[in-house]
């Protein structure tokens, strides 16, 4: 396999500037502008133009680092440092409001779709600009190209399909003066299709992995859309019955045949054969957990795994900030996108039991161990692989510190207790955790939760001085095991069902599950793929957001009491975010009130 996708040249990046990738859907620049022969007659200068559509596509809101994503929307992660909610939390979002964008607000692709109508308008003709004894080669060049496009519009129109349901369905470019006005919202149905066919389209003409540049669209990474598209499709939010209109589910859906789908396009994969989960080295499950969180620190996109996903350069291109973003601040660094005590409780024991089998809260909000079969009362010991692949918690080592603090903490752990001293019941000292908001260097950046992402992080990066180059993983294998699981439970196969959730479980060197099925499944789905764009649209597509709206979101105060020799430990919940605020409008983005203004006869989205 190649290394990368070349990189964009200045005269493209000139060509294609008159055309911003934030221009809305009625106001854009005249494509006619890209109709230059010298773009339209070059190979390489074609390829480039597709390379800056590559650069378009999102992995949530990445222009930071990992971690800004969706799941901040349903409690994985904080808003920065925490205690504070996005207007999606408060249940303010609207037309006029639409909060921030972490991924869900997707409308803005039409203006990529546009450039690759064009790029489709075009590339046909380019052979005939070639003598006759090249065209063979460039012919062949040309298809792989047009099945990287096609590729590209379902992947743009999927994120907005699955944000804002049926949207207007575009396929060839505008014209000098045309008038939108006239253009309506297809249903969800005929949207589906239309995401469908492009990406059957695709995979006919696209390559394996294994013949191309790391980086660009295969064969398999149309068929993994497709079944991450169809799985969508299938689901209660949109094919229950109970969609409020064609817009945003089925007027007449046969679930069946929307399962079958769904199942099939994942065993179409699957079949191929072509790639496989990653060995964590189970069943040691200290090996695993490693194994896990390394699968995310890679450099390239070599992973069986790894269907598609994004590089990185220290010294070119994007910068990405991953560690300094969401690292310690007892490091110099920023501590966004903490996870939230809520998920970090929700990860089970070693065993593959429940965390709240062996922990429970007192009246005082305190970790209480109720266990006959862990007995440490810290509720870190003993969890699961995944658990240590994903969360920097109390006393987890992870990075030696500075020069200034290495006395203080020679191990290089994540601190987050006080730890007090008392003789004779005085107070002779009292020192605060080095990662919390009350230590000694950059105490603003201590999040709320107590808690870090290690996901994503590189233990071999310096997040005060270097950038991340490791991967954006966009879709992976044992996401496709998953959606095939889902699909076959759902048409009654349950033998199947079980074999690949235990797949997934057995990898990480879990224990088969026991208990019901469905929550099984839902629990892998929810810790396998925890921040990586996945866990909201989740939980929109099985209806449960007002569910997962319902509790608090927490986190943890940890204090060490050591009185007259004796050292005790107290863990106690406390409060992370304000109460967030459930609305049925929440399940569906709106579509943005300078749109409608634009474009009135665009049907919003219910409740707004």
């Amino acid at each position: 396999m190649k290394t990368n996708i070349s990189k964009l040249t200045i005269v493209v990046a000139l060509l294609l500037g008159s055309f911003s990738c934030n221009d809305d859907l009625l106001e854009r620049s005249p494509l006619d502008s890209y109709s230059d022969p010298v773009v339209w007659s070059d190979i390489n200068l074609v390829k480039y133009y597709l390379n800056d559509l590559y650069n378009s596509v999102e992995y949530g809101w990445n222009q930071r680092s990992h971690g800004y994503q969706t799941g901040l929307f349903v409690g994985e992660t904080t808003m920065t440092k925490g205690a504070e909610l996005t207007d999606y939390g408060r249940g303010t979002i609207s037309a006029g409001n639409p909060g921030i964008d972490r991924g869900h607000l997707t409308w803005q692709h039409y203006a990529n779709i546009h450039k690759l109508n064009l790029f489709l308008s075009q590339i046909d003709a380019l052979p005939d600009a070639y003598p006759d004894s090249e065209k063979p080669r460039i012919q062949s060049e040309v298809n792989v190209l047009k099945g990287e496009a096609i590729f590209l519009r379902a992947v743009f129109y999927s994120d907005i399909c699955r944000s804002y349901g049926g949207v207007p369905l575009l396929d060839t470019p505008a014209k000098l003066g045309e008038d939108f006005s006239g253009y309506l919202r297809s249903t969800f149905e005929e949207t589906i299709d239309f995401i469908v066919k492009d990406l059957d389209a695709a995979a006919d003409l696209l390559l394996l992995k294994s013949e191309m540049e790391m980086g660009r669209a295969t064969k398999e990474t149309a068929m993994a859309l497709k079944s991450r598209i169809l799985l969508f499709a299938a689901s209660d939010l949109t094919a229950d019955g109970t969609a409020a209109n064609e817009y945003v589910g089925y007027a007449n859906p046969n679930r069946q045949e929307l399962w079958t789908a769904a199942r099939d396009a994942a065993k179409d994969l699957m079949d191929l054969g072509t790639v496989a989960l990653e060995d964590f080295g189970a069943p040691d499950q200290e090996t695993a957990a490693y194994g896990y969180f390394s699968l995310f620190k890679a450099r390239d996109l070599s992973s069986p795994e790894v269907i598609w996903g994004k590089m990185h350069r220290a010294d070119d291109g994007p910068r990405i900030n991953t560690n300094l973003r969401n690292g310690l601040n007892g490091l110099s660094c920023h501590g966004n996108n903490a996870p939230y005590g809520n998920f970090v409780d929700s990860y089970q024991m070693a065993d593959g039991t429940d965390f709240f089998d062996h922990f429970n809260f007192n009246a005082n909000d305190e970790y209480i161990n109720v266990s006959s079969d862990f007995t440490d009362e810290n509720p870190y010991k003993s969890r699961e692989p995944r658990f240590y692949g994903s969360i920097l918690y109390d006393s987890a080592v992870f990075q030696p510190r500075f020069d200034d603090l290495k006395q203080i903490d020679p191990l290089g752990i994540y601190e987050r207790r006080t730890r007090t001293v008392i003789e004779n019941g005085v107070v002779v000292s009292e020192r605060f955790g080095l990662d919390t908001r009350q230590g000694p260097l950059s105490p603003s950046n201590g999040n709320y939760t107590g808690y870090v992402m290690k996901k994503f992080m590189d233990d071999e990066i310096i997040g005060r001085d270097m950038a991340n180059e490791n991967i954006f993983v966009w879709i992976r294998y044992a996401e496709i095991l998953l959606n095939y699981a889902e699909a076959s439970l759902e048409l009654g196969d349950t033998e199947t069902a079980t074999t690949y959730i235990n797949m997934i479980r057995n990898r990480v060197a879990l224990p088969d599950f026991t208990g019901d099925i469905m929550e099984a499944l839902r629990y892998e789905r929810k810790v396998e793929f925890f921040s990586e764009n996945v866990g909201w649209f989740d939980t929109r597509r099985w209806k449960l957001l007002e569910e997962n709206f319902a509790p608090d979101l927490y986190g943890v105060d940890i204090k060490e009491v050591t009185e007259d020799g004796v050292t005790s430990t107290t863990w106690r919940k406390i409060s992370a975010a304000p109460k967030r605020n459930f609305s049925e409008k929440l399940y569906w983005v709106p579509i943005e009130q300078d749109e409608l203004n634009r474009a009135p006869q665009l049907v919003q989205n219910p409740g707004y």
